[in-house]
């Protein structure tokens, strides 16, 4: 599925200017050097000049007007939880603790000053308003720059995650846990292996990687059943029992709710 990032720049003046948020969207919203109100309801909420402003609201769309005691342009950058999470973890299985905490809220929202890095993204957009190559490049510099925590410094960073030693341990549990799919070690032989208590390892590993412990290891069974079967080496009970489902009907059932076809469908549609 095509991941959709969309860029807007709003000419904000006096005159109330529209915007439509969408429920599920997070929106970046970037002031330049004059600041911006943003009525919302029956409040109005100021954008300090030269900041961001994320906000998310998993159930509610927004009708939002804009206005500044003079002509200047807002920066929108608008995506979806997935997308998000897709693009920024830059093909990885990680996430930081920012994006974490959005994907646990119904809302969320967080100011804070824009850095030199997009401040200098803006400026070159706003420079080069017809350029389209440009504006493509500049909005996944923003987001790379917003959400990597190690440029970041918020309340909402996660005491856990900042010992070396604790995030390295969550680490090696998910090696260890996918090590051997056939005889998955439980939550407690995980914490022994790595000498993490339970509840750090659970609270670790969903901020971390975003999922639970068993989330996480049923969504990358899945993922190797349907490379073990486009290799077309093993027959379905095969692959299951290299799974470590006991029962095939159970393995076809997980397959089916993952991919929406059973395992056997889906073999047929690669035969064609």
């Amino acid at each position: 599925m095509k991941q959709s990032i969309e860029l807007k720049i709003l000419n904000v003046s006096d005159t109330p200017v529209a915007y439509s948020f969408t429920s599920g969207s997070i929106c970046l919203f970037i002031t330049d050097s004059i600041g911006v109100e943003m009525p919302m309801g029956q409040r109005s909420v100021p954008l300090p000049e030269h900041s961001v402003y994320l906000f998310y609201d998993q159930n509610r769309s927004f009708d939002l007007a804009f206005t500044a005691t003079q002509k200047t342009p807002l920066f929108i950058i608008r995506l979806s939880i997935d997308t998000l999470h897709s693009v920024i973890s830059h093909g990885t299985d990680e996430l930081n603790f920012s994006q974490a905490a959005i994907f646990e809220k119904e809302q969320y929202h967080h100011f804070q000053p824009a850095s030199t890095t997009i401040k200098r993204c803006i400026h070159e957009m706003a420079e080069n308003p017809n350029n389209m190559l440009l504006k493509e490049a500049k909005k996944f510099a923003i987001l790379d720059d917003y959400f990597n925590t190690s440029n970041r410094k918020t309340a909402y960073q996660c005491p856990f995650l900042n010992q070396k030693e604790n995030v390295t341990k969550v680490r090696d549990a998910k090696e260890f846990l996918i090590k051997d799919l056939n005889n998955a070690p439980t939550i407690k032989e995980l914490a022994k292996e790595v000498a993490l208590n339970e509840h750090n390892l659970k609270t670790g590993f969903k901020e971390i990687y975003g999922k639970t412990i068993h989330s996480f290891l049923k969504d990358y069974k899945m993922s190797k059943a349907r490379e073990l079967i486009l290799k077309r080496e093993f027959q379905i009970a095969e692959i299951a029992d290299q799974l470590g489902y006991t029962n095939v009907s159970h393995f076809i059932e997980a397959f089916k709710n993952k991919y929406g076809v059973t395992p056997k469908k889906f073999e047929m549609s690669i035969s064609q």
